[in-house]
């Protein structure tokens, strides 16, 4: 089993240390793990969102962070795994893209999930805040939500994109065919050349399915995008959860291996 999509107490969102999930890791006999902690937002964002301060570790302390994962690499590579990946979750909202390339930029990453939480200011995933959906028309949003994931994925700065289809996270889901959402942003993912995360955080939220759909990964495997598998664990009883029900999902969508990305290289693990 792998994990490539791990969060820490650090996201003042989650809860427990490296540690405790290297443990919790070993416990369900995990392989591979990424931890792939919130990137600090900029400033600006922080001081017209000052709520933003919950969604990601400050700036001070991404140092102890990647300090603190290539030394639990160290110690689980010595006492017999499971292999430790240091990896980062990056928003790649319109207008941050140079906020993340300065401090992506500064750390030997293994990988960089690109993820997008914000429309127009509105972190649209926090559950404190779905009043924000009233004032759109759904099929709008996700319109607009798919841009910006495909504008994501364009930049360049992200291995891997994330919880692709998040915006269903409460179930506001638009009538009628989603094949075109999903062709299209297919069809930008395989253009950039990103991983695409099998998230399976979705099971355990209002949308009750896994990040992506089966109709979104059928098209992620016509269009030749290689996928990867992440719990987006924020407690260490998540590690790997869910893991069973993704690999059945990528079996029906035709997939037969996934990847694991070390220094940015993308290598292939067979279902």
């Amino acid at each position: 089993m792998i994990d490539l999509h791990i969060h820490t107490a650090r996201c003042r969102h989650g809860l427990g240390t490296v540690a405790e999930y290297v443990d919790a890791a070993r416990e369900v006999g995990a392989t591979t793990i990424a931890f792939t902690e919130h990137l600090p937002l900029p400033d600006a964002l922080l001081r017209a969102d000052p709520a933003a301060m919950g969604y990601a570790m400050p700036a001070s302390e991404l140092p102890a962070y990647v300090d603190e994962v290539l030394r639990a690499r160290e110690a689980a590579g010595s006492t017999g795994g499971p292999e430790v990946l240091l990896g980062i979750e990056v928003d790649l909202h319109p207008g941050n893209e140079d906020h993340v390339r300065t401090l992506v930029d500064s750390y030997p990453f293994d990988l960089v999930l690109g993820s997008v939480h914000y429309i127009d200011g509105w972190a649209f995933d926090d559950p404190s805040r779905t009043e924000g959906y009233t004032g759109w028309d759904i099929a709008k949003l996700w319109e607009r939500y798919f841009d910006d994931v495909v504008r994501a994925a364009s930049t360049g700065l992200a291995d891997v994109i994330a919880h692709a289809d998040l915006i269903k996270k409460f179930g506001y889901v638009p009538h009628g065919d989603l094949r075109p959402f999903y062709a299209e942003a297919a069809e930008a993912f395989a253009a950039a050349g990103c991983v695409v995360e099998v998230n399976t955080a979705g099971l355990r939220k209002p949308c009750a399915e896994l990040y992506p759909s089966d109709a979104f990964l059928r098209e992620l495997r016509k269009a030749g995008v290689r996928v990867t598998v992440g719990s987006d664990a924020h407690a260490p009883c998540d590690v790997c959860t869910g893991y069973s029900q993704a690999v059945d999902a990528l079996r029906r969508a035709g997939y037969e291996s996934i990847v694991v990305l070390r220094e940015h290289a993308a290598v292939e693990v067979p279902l």
